[in-house]
């Protein structure tokens, strides 16, 4: 996961995970390999995104989300915000307005999401691609008798 800092540059969720996408990421910011890590606990400069054990909170344009590290954290963030983003499954368990998690990437790919006074927009990789030949889709359950 990633986040726009009040600077306009990008701090990524782990330093470790997922290196070939961040890199991308990042050059596509104009940053380089430059990555600036979330804070484990605390603020980041500037105070948008505040982290704890459970994870993070990123508050920007009026607009609330919470970036989920444990699943214990959802029993209070999907109370609290306007977007929850989990890469584990949430499933009904979350009153939040929207809701990204693991089962919607596993669907669409990875996600933007666009903070606004008033929307949250949310685009999906494969929701840009398009319907095409090259882009997988997942398939339909085949349990119940379908």
């Amino acid at each position: 996961m990633a986040v726009r800092t009040e600077s306009g540059t990008l701090a990524v969720s782990s330093l470790r995970a997922a290196p070939f996408a961040r890199d991308v990421w990042l050059r596509r910011a104009g940053q380089g390999s430059d990555a600036v890590p979330w804070p484990r606990y605390g603020e980041s400069a500037g105070g948008r995104l505040v982290c704890d054990s459970l994870g993070c909170t990123y508050r920007a344009a009026g607009r609330i989300v919470a970036l989920v590290r444990r699943p214990e954290a959802l029993a209070e963030d999907c109370r609290l915000v306007d977007v929850v983003v989990s890469p584990e499954p949430v499933r009904g368990r979350c009153e939040a307005p929207l809701v990204v998690d693991r089962f919607d990437l596993w669907r669409g790919g990875a996600h933007a999401l666009w903070l606004g006074d008033r929307t949250v927009t949310v685009e999906s990789v494969n929701t840009r691609r398009g319907d095409r030949p090259w882009v997988a889709r997942p398939r339909a359950s085949r349990r119940g008798g379908t």
